[in-house]
């Protein structure tokens, strides 16, 4: 009788019977296959840079794009305002020239005239005679917008603006350049008269003692006029000349009656005001104090856009070119192998676990258990079901089924129930359901063989979707399905992709035994499925998404019952990243969902005072439209990215708008509000099981 060799002995045997070009074979056919995966992962690794590089080459493209189409249409649409129609300014001014001060032309609406044609110069010139004309201003010269460092204008271009039967300098301010130390240039910005801008200048100007000052009207205030004052009042010159440039449709008329009392001081020869004809009207250049309301739009417009269409954009891009990448690596296979790469070995089927916690579950637990009964998963499953101290029928409903029924007699809380089934199960594989969540037919097999293809996973979540019930839906239950499509089809993935899932969903996940040998649930957060998912990656475990396995979920109908379940969820997080918090700052979705916050509370702020802002202008229906314009292509382009994911269902796809327009708003609002009670330390007053405690 022949004995079958055994051990490494059995080993040596088998390697003598084989030709030494096969098992050569063998080791080049490894070899390339470590050499392929060794590219994939490094593909693998720069996809999400080249994804974020898109991602910003797109955000910066299509916010240039709107910026610069709400300049051309603030261009195009804004009715220019001249000196005429401000009467306050206009009488002002008139005053002025009354007291001796001279007047000049400031270009037509302060343009640069070196790039002009002539023909262009002369209709400017034109224009702006006829303006001052009207109003009852004479205009005795030209003073050049843009004018050189230097005072000296180019022989031609003087010439050419001559050439109109105007001069290009005021009566005794010669352009020498003597003027050109402006003092005062800035000022609009100073604060006090410790300013060491203001105390320098003073005694530069004694210093100095000038005939001609230059100065701006926009940097007329209480600093700049005691300035001028105290030298003017000190000085032993006399004929000096003064020199305000700007002056246009939004000077306040006080300012001009202010400057044009400089003329009563015996050092004073002339003063000269450059006035600018045309201008955009208040309505669109509005200031709050010395801010301009423009510039806080322009950070307005930028915010949203950095914080929006970014990271939506790197996370379509990053998902399009991952697939497109896995799908090309799958083909290559098929073509040369006949074998999908990802067919497994067959396995010998396991011993699953399937846990299913429920407490006052009465209306769901049957229709859950039946799903769990009903998989076509066919290796050995036992189904523990665990009655967390409820106060219904749930404990009855289960002992009407064939799986095993742990039955707890006090609520020790969801975490309690799911360590007190892992202690008693004897799965090689353990599966953790939600009472009110009913399992597709597939939902085991597919966890099963997607850790079989995945040797290096110890953990993989299942998809989560809206139950649909094919009943009549409240608005919100179609938010929270388009919200629950675009977490697992998009964040979800790409969490998967880096190993790195922050969330193993409490409907369905699956663990191998030996994470619970390491890892158990624990009553340290409100969010008990988030923390164990934490705790297991900390331990350098990889966790994955299995697609095909797929769980449906009730959710809540109502805003009340919305808000009580995502308080929960969202604070939990906040309480998981001061938990795990040396760990959470190394983690990149760790740190994108904790910014999540901060955006939201910064987005509040800033929706709350845009109206306040809008108020500012007088052309309000202008500022409307432009605004709604932006809003209409933010949806636009939203649909553009999102859309792809709800081709194969109309209804979600048309409540997109909505959904961005109303519940995004809603839950930002709800996210800033716990953020603040977490940041102040108030906490928030949650019920979880049987207990309703408050959690800081």
């Amino acid at each position: 009788m022949i004995k079958k060799p055994i051990g490494d002995f059995a080993k040596i045997q088998r390697i003598k019977v084989v030709h030494p070009d096969i098992v050569f074979g063998r080791e080049e056919k490894r070899e390339k296959k470590f050499s392929d995966l060794s590219g994939n992962r490094l593909i693998n690794k720069c996809i999400p840079i080249a994804s974020l590089l898109l991602a910003v080459l797109i955000t910066v493209f299509v916010g240039l794009f709107l910026y610069t189409g709400y300049n051309h249409l603030n261009d195009g649409t804004s009715e220019s305002t001249t000196i005429q129609e401000e009467p306050e300014l206009l009488n002002a001014l008139k005053d002025a020239q009354d007291k001796g001060v001279l007047m000049a032309m400031h270009g037509w609406v302060h343009e640069d005239y070196s790039t002009l044609t002539p023909l262009q110069i002369k209709e400017n010139i034109e224009k702006g005679k006829q303006v001052f004309e009207k109003a009852g201003i004479v205009p005795v010269a030209f003073i050049l917008p843009l004018e050189p460092i230097n005072g000296v204008i180019d022989a031609s271009l003087k010439q050419e603006i001559e050439s109109n039967g105007i001069s290009t300098h005021l009566p005794v301010l010669e352009t020498d350049g003597s003027f050109r130390n402006e003092y005062t240039w800035n000022w609009r910005t100073m604060e006090n008269f410790e300013d060491p801008r203001f105390l320098e200048a003073s005694e530069q100007i004694k210093e100095e003692n000038p005939t001609t000052i230059l100065l701006h009207v926009q940097d007329w205030n209480p600093y700049t006029k005691q300035f001028i004052t105290d030298y003017l009042s000190s000085t032993n010159k006399m004929n000096i000349t003064i020199r305000v440039d700007d002056i246009e449709v939004n000077t306040q008329p006080e300012v001009i009656y202010d400057i044009t009392q400089l003329t009563q001081y015996e050092s004073v020869g002339q003063v000269g005001f450059s006035i600018i004809p045309v201008g955009a009207g208040k309505s669109d250049n509005p200031t709050i104090g010395s801010i301009n309301v423009n510039k806080i739009m322009e950070v307005y417009f930028w915010f949203f856009i950095i914080t929006s269409l970014l990271p939506l954009s790197f996370f379509v891009i990053w998902k399009a070119l991952s697939e497109w990448h896995k799908k090309r690596e799958q083909t290559k296979y098929l073509l040369k192998d006949g074998k999908d790469p990802k067919d497994p070995d067959p396995k010998d089927p396991m011993l699953i676990s399937i846990i299913a916690p429920a407490y006052n579950e009465e209306k769901s637990i049957g229709k859950c258990l039946e799903s769990i009964l009903n998989q076509d998963y066919k290796g050995e499953m036992e189904i523990i079901a665990v009655n967390d101290g409820s106060s219904d029928r749930t404990a009855e409903i289960i002992s009407k089924y064939p799986v095993k029924l742990l039955d707890l007699k006090v609520n020790g809380g969801k975490a309690n129930a799911l360590n007190k089934a892992i202690e008693i199960a004897k799965g090689d594989i353990l599966v953790f359901t939600d009472s009110d969540s009913y399992m597709a037919p597939n939902a085991v097999s597919s966890l099963v063989k997607c850790l079989n293809e995945n040797k290096e996973a110890q953990m993989v979540a299942g998809n989560v979707f809206i139950h649909d019930d094919h009943g009549k839906k409240r608005v919100m239950k179609y938010f929270q399905m388009i919200e629950y499509r675009i977490e697992q089809e998009l964040i979800r993935h790409l969490q998967s992709l880096s190993d790195s899932i922050l969330v193993c969903p409490g409907p369905l996940t699956a663990v191998r035994r030996k994470v619970c040998d390491v890892v158990r649930f624990s009553n340290e957060t409100i969010v008990e499925d988030s923390d164990f998912t934490i705790k297991v990656l900390k331990n350098s475990m990889k966790i994955i998404q299995e697609p095909k396995a797929i769980v449906y979920t009730n959710a809540p109908e109502t805003v009340r019952g919305w808000y009580k379940q995502r308080k929960r969820w969202w604070y939990g997080n906040l309480q998981l990243w001061r938990l795990h918090k040396k760990w959470a700052v190394r983690n990149l979705w760790m740190i994108f969902n904790y910014l999540g916050y901060i955006t939201g509370i910064c987005s509040i702020i800033l929706i709350i005072s845009i109206p306040y802002f809008i108020l500012q202008y007088d052309n309000i229906p202008l500022i409307l439209m432009s605004g709604m314009q932006y809003i209409a292509f933010s949806i636009l382009l939203y649909l553009i990215f999102i859309g792809p994911f709800f081709t194969t269902d109309k209804k979600l796809l048309l409540m997109l708008i909505p959904y961005v327009l109303i519940y995004a708003t809603i839950k930002v609002v709800v996210i800033s509000s716990l953020f603040l009670c977490y940041l102040t330390g108030r906490g928030v007053r949650v019920k979880f099981g049987a207990k309703t405690f408050v959690v800081r």
